[in-house]
């Protein structure tokens, strides 16, 4: 209801021709918004939960381990962050830095101390930022953070007016976060040239309804009384609005059977179906739910995660076989199923062995030679396993135990049978009739440097 008559004044206001006063904070980032800025992101600190949000989006795509380690990082430097006197923090994508992270600006507001935040944005203090932007620098009021070319852009442009920015911010509900979307006359004509008509499954209509008849997207993240998520879409005029409703509607269960995500899953699809952006004069609302939306997360990306996993797990043991290949060309045979001593007491795995040929060469260097894998130096050596022994589609615990799933078949006519190294002429039956490496389930995995 608050929102509703908040968004009635303003139209009233509107006719009237009266502008709303803009929201000081606005107007004190507005000047470091520059002409081709697509998205600005605003987090209250005050009123983000980290722990809370990060377990909800964050277990779904990780074990519970996981996320909880990455919730308390991120809640521990928020913290610091307010401690410093930072109220606010604004997150800006501008083309011109992309690939790269979004800047990040905190409003210096009365008490803030410019220091000890920008250690905390670098990385250098003791609370660690989920990533350290290279540079700061105060700009108008604000500290900035980025790439130092990208710092001195904004320190040397004009402000440029973003009335749509205001317009943004002003209509989006109150929430811990919210996102603008504000797309410049230049990134909608590139998007037109480059996408003149679109895809058939969307209608195949001209481009320009979409570019020219919405003016910028907000979406507002609530954490109370319950949590959820509102998407609002600001329309050149009624007609407008029902075409971008009509356009979501048919747009989220496509995203539920793109390419990248083998197979569809049917949860997902059912879950974005059942999306009904409305549209309500030259508005298109949703509101969703944070439980649904986390489901909606999880689903979209647990296949891609799982075959972007399987897929280097799979690259992994591609590297374990040339470095192999390779450690027979620099010897003459494959390396023994593992090194001994005089007396023919097994010492260090194949996989110590092979370390040069994976690019370790100073871990390889690091170890005894002469003694067991158990012994009481190489037994520290146990923890710097590379990451080409880890399987990202097995056990984060199992890894960090320094065992390994990737297992070599040992035994008659195998290829790291024993102490005795192999020679490919050896292999009369065809290398390619030959297992070499296995990836085993979790309960066979075994200690990387152990001869086992």
């Amino acid at each position: 209801m608050t929102s509703f008559l908040s968004s009635a004044l303003m139209i009233a206001l509107a006719a009237a021709g009266i502008a709303p006063e803009p929201d000081p904070l606005i107007k004190t980032i507005a000047p470091l918004v520059g002409e081709e800025v697509i998205v600005v992101a605003h987090i209250d600190l005050a009123k983000l939960n980290v722990e809370a949000l990060a377990q909800r989006f964050l277990a779904p795509l990780s074990d519970a381990e996981e996320a909880a380690k990455l919730s308390k990082a991120a809640s521990s430097w928020v913290a610091a962050v307010r401690t410093a006197g930072a109220k606010d923090l604004f997150l800006l994508v501008d083309p011109a830095d992309l690939p790269g992270p979004p800047l990040a600006v905190i409003p210096l507001a009365e008490g803030a101390d410019a220091p000890a935040l920008t250690k905390l944005l670098s990385g250098g203090g003791k609370e660690k930022p989920l990533y350290a932007w290279p540079a700061s620098q105060t700009i108008r009021g604000s500290l900035v953070a980025g790439p130092s070319a990208s710092l001195n852009r904004i320190r040397n442009q004009p402000p440029h007016p973003r009335p749509e920015l205001f317009a943004a911010f002003s209509s989006a509900a109150p929430g811990a976060a919210q996102v603008v979307i504000i797309p410049s006359p230049s990134q909608r004509k590139v998007l037109e040239e480059m996408i003149p008509i679109l895809p058939q499954e969307l209608g195949a209509g001209p481009t320009t309804t979409l570019t020219q008849g919405l003016t910028w997207a907000g979406i507002t993240l609530d954490a109370d009384p319950k949590p959820k998520v509102r998407l609002l879409l600001q329309a050149k005029d009624p007609a407008a609005a029902r075409f971008l409703a009509h356009l979501a509607q048919i747009a989220f269960p496509l995203l539920g059977k793109a390419a990248d995500i083998q197979p569809p899953s049917p949860d997902l699809i059912k879950e974005l179906a059942q999306l009904k952006p409305e549209a309500v004069n030259d508005r298109v609302e949703l509101t969703i739910d944070l439980e649904q939306a986390s489901a909606i997360v999880a689903g979209a990306s647990q296949s891609t995660l799982e075959s972007s996993r399987r897929a280097e797990c799979m690259n992994n043991i591609k590297q374990l076989g040339l470095a192999l290949h390779n450690y027979h060309d620099t010897h003459n045979a494959f390396p023994p199923a593992f090194s001994s001593d005089k007396q023919g007491k097994p010492l260090l795995s194949w996989r110590v062995l092979i370390l040069p040929f994976v690019d370790q060469q100073s871990l390889y260097n690091a170890f005894h030679l002469d003694e067991p894998w158990d012994s009481e130096h190489n037994k520290t050596l146990i923890e710097r396993m590379p990451p080409t022994y880890k399987c990202p589609a097995e056990s984060r615990k199992t890894a960090r135990a320094g065992k390994t799933t990737y297992l070599a078949p040992r035994g008659k006519a195998t290829i790291l049978a024993g102490a005795q190294p192999v020679k490919i002429s050896e292999i009369t039956d065809g290398t390619s009739n030959t297992i070499l490496v296995i990836d085993a389930d979790d309960d066979q995995a075994v200690v990387w440097t152990k001869p086992d």
